[in-house]
């Protein structure tokens, strides 16, 4: 075990916790009762995806962005304690949270705590507290996963492909849908943020911050996955942030409070974090990963006109839903 537990102990089981096409999460014992979580490698293969990361190449990004966090206490007091990371193995240790769930209850309903939205806020802050570019934050730079980011992001949502899946799903939304992707403002708004992200210089970033990431722990709540941290515009995670709120329907209030908090603590330019708004709830409702939740036609449709109108930059997000 690498010295993950203890020279006098042994495992006594393993428990698949989750599987997915990136990552295995299990929970393994000792026969002293304690426990540690492993995350390795899924078993996706890059096929021919023009730009894809492998597993190995997300939790190597993810175990360098624990090991770069450890002299930032701000952060990392908000994450899982990384025990290690195995190189040659592809393998995170990491802290056991207990057997509650990420907070995708969010989008069924529930609404977050001050205390919540105050600790996510905050290590938003202390996240982009940290400048530099991805070659000086440690090896964070992974040539593949920086242009699978920039593909997730900004290509595949308005792809011929998603829309054409759409006509399927709800053919009522097609002609909107096609109106977005073939939008020139909006593609020129998607490839000059999709430019930046590439770039890999600004503040640290998550990079994939939402509910799936937030996980409740006797010591608070805990951020986790970021495989896909990167270096660049602080209004990426910002906007993603906002972005999910809108999307599993928080109080108004709650989000305003959100940019408050964060514009009293740091510089942020409303219009780009407002872009950054438009794109995710696009590629959350469009993507390959859609966020859970039933959603009605109607509803849809009002979230991809706002999300048009932000893109174009016609609104902001301190304007409501």
């Amino acid at each position: 075990m690498r010295g993950w537990i203890p020279p006098t102990s042994a495992v006594a089981s393993r428990v698949l916790l989750g599987t997915g096409p990136t990552t295995t999460t299990v929970r393994v014992t000792t026969d002293a009762g304690a426990t540690r979580i492993l995350r390795q490698p899924g078993d996706a293969s890059i096929g021919d995806a023009r730009h894809a990361a492998s597993p190995a190449d997300l939790l190597a990004v993810e175990g360098e962005f624990y090991r770069l966090v450890q002299t930032w206490p701000a952060i990392a007091e908000r994450m899982a304690t990384c025990l290690g990371v195995d190189r040659t193995d592809h393998v995170v240790a990491l802290e056991d949270l207990g057997t509650t769930a990420p907070l995708t209850d969010l989008y069924s309903g529930r609404v977050l705590s001050d205390v919540e939205t105050a600790d996510l806020t905050a290590y938003l802050l202390a996240l982009h507290g940290v400048a530099g570019r991805e070659e000086e934050l440690g090896a964070l730079r992974s040539d593949a996963v920086r242009l699978a980011r920039q593909a997730v992001r900004f290509e595949e949502p308005i792809a011929a492909a998603r829309v054409d899946a759409l006509a399927t799903r709800m053919p009522r939304l097609l002609l909107q849908v096609d109106a977005i992707r073939t939008d020139l403002h909006i593609r020129a708004t998607m490839r000059d943020l999709g430019g930046r992200f590439l770039d890999g210089s600004g503040t640290l970033l998550h990079g994939d911050f939402r509910p799936a990431r937030w996980m409740p722990s006797p010591r608070g709540l805990r951020i986790l996955s970021p495989g896909l941290a990167t270096a660049g515009p602080p209004a990426l995670d910002l906007g993603y942030f906002v972005a999910h709120l809108l999307l599993a329907a928080q109080p108004p209030a709650l989000i305003a409070g959100v940019l408050q908090r964060y514009r009293r603590g740091a510089p942020v330019d409303m219009a780009e974090v407002s872009a950054c708004v438009g794109l995710e709830i696009i590629r959350s409702r469009l993507g390959l990963d859609p966020v859970p939740g039933d959603l009605t036609g109607d509803r849809l449709e009002v979230e991809l006109d706002y999300a048009t109108r932000l893109l174009r930059g016609g609104a902001t997000v301190e304007l409501p839903l």
